[in-house]
């Protein structure tokens, strides 16, 4: 304040010495009383009571003229008594009149005077020294007392426009009285010669003109700034604020209320009717050149100066805090009223009436009621119809669009909440009860509300107003204080980004015509070029917006600007967090060409990021702190997140977090739609499905494709066509799919009906799966066919069977720790009859077992040893199987005939061995026997079926054979096969192997294993007296040989041809015998053939003779 007293005091000072030239020759001609002037003939009747005719006496009388009076004075007299108190104001009238006329005595102490800054107050200040009886003194008084009444703050005014009234003879009298003295001076040079004026006076009259409106406006408020205001000056820039401030006052004056607002208005078209922010930024905006250019006398609108300033504090620079406190006042006046905006009212003059009528008709009540405002409901009003979703004929203009997007620049609302007054009502609660320790400015609190939208603290008013604001600042990194202030370098360096903050041509708001600097910055965030990468600060502030905004469809430009009919189409309904994302995912199929392929990237990019999964994130946070608090707290996620809490959805805890659960569920379902949306999954295995699975659209297709890859070499015993990587992730999908049947959609439809009439009840993880497979034989044509493919695929590889790996999670643990996952049913069958075998996990290798023994082609390690032995025996059995439905055995049954036969390689004879082992300790495991044996088991084994099966039945069967019990020939035929499978190999039978064990290692360890050498060596072993054997093992195989006996007699068939007329004498007992028999023959014919060949000679010869 002390410092523009003083500039003014100079100025007025030189206005003194640059118009003295002037004043000389006027005073020559004021010399003369004014009284006397033929111009002023006037004032002879008027003053005619004055006793001297001195030009101060006739300024004095004039001034007690009242306002009627004054106006009678013609214009040409109010002219020559306005030069008259011009030119006493001189310093020359000073040194010709004062000093030598009435103050010869005082003449050093006023002389002195001549080189202040002020002239006259100096001059009053030595007055004021000397006695008050003093004739010096009184005339100084007496001059000052008619000057004009604000003659120091005129000094600027009389230097610029000095000449122009006196050329003009516009100088006039103040006739209102009012403390600004040069209203009807300004209007006259206004009306007479406004073009003519040069540069420096129209920017005078300009300030003059301000000044006329600060008086109007006070003399209008007065009463209200006495009783609301009374604590600051009158005609301050605080008073003015606390007068706006209080407009919302019921007491408040209507006259008062239509001031601010035309007041605020006019300050929009020109900051300089802001004498606050013109003060207090005088030099800020002079040394950052924030007029741009723009000459004094011309208007400067409010907005450019707040983005001038807020540029240069954004890009790093300082402004005087006087000045920042302004322009934060401003920035809250901006949102405050529309009708500060010039461009909102010129822009949006169609808008506001047409979707807006209503708030602007109350903001009128209000204002002729008690004195409110809109309080920023108009512009909330506008800013919801600017959102893209809205019809094209329930949308705001372009250009009022771009004035909305200038407004929120301007008034930085991203910066601060309080800054909007809307947002500030509907979010105080929030803010008092979420965010109270959180500090005010940059965007701290505006973040800490977007943090708790979806939670129970959030407010839908207050939702709904951070939003709107959201919007716009989504379109616009530069809005987002943290961010722009952390990753302004890198956003240049990698995106283009502009240098400043503030850039009259900047259309970067508007995507389409401009980057998008932040999915820019997102993509190098997570590039896997070493040679981009974001600064550490910056990378965490990209994660937090892209989080942030993923909760809703608005602020993900890139989206919502391909999607707005589709989103008008599917998802007008979806209102909740993150809602709108998940149905577009949902319709992807049905969504255009443009929307399909952003939905794409972006879900591409959220799978990648859990962040950007706004449900996962609101829902799961605490399962993420349980279980993968090690991911959340490192920087990069890749998928590591969400694979981690899909390996813990069926975790206790989760299996009561039901939302956590479904939101993973609900992720899961999504990803089927593309393998792109699984990023591990498209990260190991994309070439290889170009490769392979070229035709394959969805990921289970995909995952099918690369499974049956993976099956066939495994098959095959060659290499792997496809690394570990892939194979993993293929693995996992698999896995996943087994889990939960909703995530294979294809055995979905395929068994709709069976689910819902067999395993409506099944609900748990893998249950509904596992019910469809024990109920195979009951299942229509395309389940059976969907489930045969799933069997193969999880009995390929037990590392895809959920149920048996989550069922026999200890028993894996304590016995095969160390098997790698795809075998892990191999090693558990090892175990299955271990005392400490847990139960549960015993029925579930047992049923794989089962599973696996209805068809070789869920039998890799068969189909890999055998699969020649299969070529060459049973190619007639697979070529006339039906397509994806079990042989019920019949290839293993094929292989069994050709095992007891002894014809097939080693590899598969230790294979077949493997398995008649496992089917002798459980009959289950033999569909044929199963069949066929069916009635037998149910009456003649019934207890041993109840009991723990350990090869029971079997022998069960076995004894009832030998005693001659079981009638039907089919079961007899089969019981008879399983005995005569014992004679091949006696590993085949477990219960005489058990029986002998002890006799095997004593007498028969140097006898190969096969073709029945071990069981010969016993049976030697039983004829010889001499050789003690254990009486169990004797008993048992005695038994086996009347069995075996038994069993030669019913499998005994006529040969059909010569080469199985061979094939059972080789393979008979008494093929020695036969043997013999032969040669005997073969003898006695040629002994004959020799003897009836001499008798048949002689005949001839007799005959002859």
């Amino acid at each position: 304040m002390g410092l523009r007293i003083v500039l003014l005091l100079l100025l007025s000072a030189g206005a003194t010495l640059a118009n003295s030239k002037n004043a000389d020759s006027s005073l020559a001609q004021l010399e003369n009383s004014l009284i006397d002037k033929p111009e002023c003939k006037e004032l002879r009747s008027l003053c005619a009571h004055i006793k001297q005719t001195d030009n101060i006496s006739v300024l004095e009388c004039v001034s007690t003229f009242s306002s009627s009076q004054l106006e009678a004075v013609p214009d040409k007299c109010q002219h020559a008594l306005w030069l008259q108190q011009r030119i006493i104001l001189s310093d020359r009238w000073v040194n010709d009149q004062l000093v030598p006329q009435h103050c010869s005595t005082q003449q050093q102490q006023l002389t002195s005077c001549l080189n202040a800054v002020n002239l006259w107050n100096c001059i009053h200040e030595r007055a004021m020294r000397m006695e008050h009886s003093n004739e010096c003194r009184a005339y100084i008084l007496r001059a000052i007392a008619v000057f004009f009444p604000d003659f120091d703050q005129l000094g600027d005014f009389l230097i610029g426009c000095g000449s122009q009234v006196e050329q003009l003879e516009c100088g006039r009298l103040n006739l209102e009285r009012r403390s600004m003295s040069q209203i009807e001076t300004v209007q006259c040079l206004q009306e007479t010669a406004a073009d003519s004026l040069d540069a420096r006076c129209k920017a005078e009259l300009s300030l003059m003109e301000q000044q006329r409106k600060d008086l109007e406006f006070f003399e209008a408020c007065g009463d209200d700034w006495r009783r609301l205001c009374g604590q600051e000056p009158a005609g301050t820039a605080a008073a003015f604020k606390c007068l706006v401030k209080n407009k919302a006052d019921p007491t408040m004056t209507r006259r008062c209320v239509e001031k601010i607002s035309q007041r605020d208005r006019e300050i929009g078209k020109d900051y300089r009717l802001s004498h606050g922010l013109a003060k207090a930024c005088k030099d800020d905006i002079k040394l950052y050149h924030c007029r741009r250019g723009v000459s004094e006398d011309k208007q400067v609108r409010l907005a450019q100066i707040l983005l001038c300033l807020e540029s240069v504090v954004k890009n790093g620079s300082l402004v005087s805090a006087e000045c920042q406190t302004e322009i934060n006042d401003h920035r809250h006046m901006l949102m405050h009223d529309y009708k500060l905006s010039p461009e909102i009212l010129s822009d949006c003059a169609d808008d506001i009436p047409k979707f807006c009528a209503d708030f602007d008709k109350a903001q009128a009540v209000r204002g002729n009621a008690i004195g409110n405002a809109d309080n920023g409901q108009v512009i909330h009003c506008l800013m919801e119809h600017a959102r893209s979703k809205r019809r094209k004929d329930r949308r705001v203009t372009a250009q009022c669009q771009r004035s909305l997007e200038k407004l929120i620049k301007a008034a930085d609302v991203g910066e601060d909440w309080r800054v909007d007054p809307v947002l500030r009502r509907a979010c105080k609660p929030v803010v008092d009860v979420a965010c109270r320790d959180t500090d005010a400015g940059e965007a701290r609190v505006m973040s800490c509300l977007m943090e708790r939208i979806g939670t129970p603290v959030m407010r839908p008013d207050c939702e709904q107003a951070l939003m709107l604001i959201q919007y716009f600042v989504a379109r616009d990194f530069k809005l987002d204080p943290q961010l722009y202030k952390h990753c302004h370098d890198d956003a240049i360096k990698y995106c283009r980004a502009k240098h400043v903050w503030d850039d009259v041509n900047d259309n970067q708001m508007d995507p389409e015509r401009g980057p998008l600097i932040l999915p820019c910055l997102h993509r190098i965030a997570y590039s896997d070029d070493t040679n981009l990468a974001l600064r550490k600060d910056c990378f965490k502030e990209v994660k937090r917006v892209m989080r942030q905004r993923a909760v809703s469809v608005d602020l993900i430009p890139e989206v919502e600007d391909e999607c707005i009919e589709d989103l008008s189409m599917f998802c007008y309904d979806r209102t909740q967090k993150g809602a709108e994302m998940d149905c577009l995912q949902t319709n992807l199929e049905k969504l255009s060409p443009a929307c399909k392929k952003a939905v794409t990237t972006y879900t591409e990019e959220e799978a990648e990021h859990i962040e950007l999964n706004p449900v996962i994130m609101s829902v799961c946070i605490n399962a993420m702190q349980t279980h993968c608090e090690h991911i959340l707290k490192g920087e990069r996620d890749n998928g590591d997140m969400m694979d981690c809490l899909i390996s813990h959805k069926n975790d206790a805890d989760l299996r009561q977090d039901l939302k956590c659960r479904a939101a993973i569920e609900h992720f899961q379902i999504i990803s089927l739609k593309n393998y792109h949306f699984t990023y591990k999954f498209k990260t190991a295995c994309r070439p290889h499905v170009t490769r392979f699975c070229a035709a394959s659209t969805t990921k289970n297709e995909v995952v099918a494709c690369l499974s049956e890859v993976m099956r066939n070499d495994t098959i095959r015993g060659q290499r792997h066509s496809i690394p570990k990587e892939c194979r993993q992730q293929v693995k996992a999908q698999l896995y996943q799919q087994r889990e939960s049947i909703l995530l294979d959609p294809k055995l979905a439809n395929a068994c709709k009906k069976e689910l819902e009439t067999f395993c409506g009840d099944e609900k748990g993880p893998g249950q509904a799966l596992e019910c469809l497979q024990t109920n195979t034989q009951r299942l229509g044509s395309s389940c059976h066919h969907a489930i045969f493919l799933v069997k193969r695929s999880q009995l390929s590889d037990s590392g895809t069977d959920f149920t048996l790996v989550n069922t026999c999670k200890e028993m894996t643990y304590k016995f095969c720790n160390n098997a790698d996952s795809e075998h892990l049913l191999d090693c558990l069958k090892s175990y299955k009859d271990d005392p400490l075998f847990d139960p549960r996990c015993h029925l579930v290798v047992v049923n794989r077992m089962i599973e696996q023994n209805t068809d070789y082609r869920f039998n890799p390690s068969l189909q890999l040893a055998c699969g020649k032995n299969i070529d060459r025996y049973c190619s007639h059995i697979v070529a006339t199987a039906q397509p994806n439905e079990e042989l019920n055995g019949m290839v293993i049954q094929c292989l069994k005939d050709k095992f007891r036969e002894s014809r097939l390689d080693y590899d598969c004879t230790q294979e077949m061995i493997k398995i008649l082992q496992e089917q002798a300790l459980n009959y289950k495991l033999n569909p044929l026997l199963q069949n066929f044996c069916k009635s037998e088991i149910e009456v003649l084994c019934k207890a041993n079926q109840q009991s723990r099966e350990h090869g029971m039945v079997e022998e069960c069967l076995k004894t009832a054979f030998l005693n001659h019990k079981i009638i039907n020939r089919d079961c007899r035929v089969e019981v008879a096969t399983l005995i005569a499978e014992a004679k091949a190999d006696i590993h085949v039978d477990p219960i005489l192997q058990e029986a002998c064990t002890v006799d095997l290692l004593r007498y028969c360890s140097n006898v190969q294993s096969g073709n029945g050498r071990k069981l010969r060596c016993l049976q030697v072993l039983l004829k010889d007296q001499s050789k003690a054997m254990d009486q169990d093992c004797r008993m048992k195989l005695q038994k086996r040989i009347e069995m075996f006996r038994n069993a030669d007699t019913v499998l005994a068939q006529p040969p059909e041809n010569m080469e199985e007329l061979v094939s059972q004498v080789v393979a008979s007992p008494a093929k020695r015998f036969f043997f013999i028999v032969l040669i005997f023959s073969i003898g006695m014919f040629f002994l004959m053939g020799i003897f009836l060949g001499r008798i048949t000679k002689r005949a001839i010869n007799i005959k002859n003779k």
